[in-house]
């Protein structure tokens, strides 16, 4: 995110993976996981999911990858757990990530 201030409680943050290493977006600007109040205990593993993003590995891909599709629902509710304690919710972009 381009602001010096991390998203306040009450914001909204949409989990979006995408490449480059974009998971977070709020009002269309990516948000680094290490501007939130997350424990390096879930900002590593997200890291190191996201940084094997593919388009194929989505589920209207016939490559679609079950395994790591899985895995992104375990971070997207982790991260979702974990924001919450902060006054943040954290909504999925896509249904799949639920």
């Amino acid at each position: 995110m381009t602001s010096d201030k991390p998203p306040a409680v009450g914001s909204k943050i949409e989990f979006w993976p995408d490449y480059g290493g974009a998971l977070l977006w709020a009002a269309g600007e990516r948000i680094d996981l290490r501007e939130l109040p997350l424990s390096p205990d879930l900002v590593g593993p997200a890291s190191v999911w996201l940084a094997d993003y593919d388009d194929a590995k989505l589920p209207w891909e016939p490559t679609r990858d079950d395994a790591w599709l899985a895995q992104g629902r375990h971070v997207f509710g982790a991260l979702r757990d974990a924001l919450w304690e902060h006054g943040i919710e954290l909504v999925a972009g896509e249904d799949h990530w639920r």
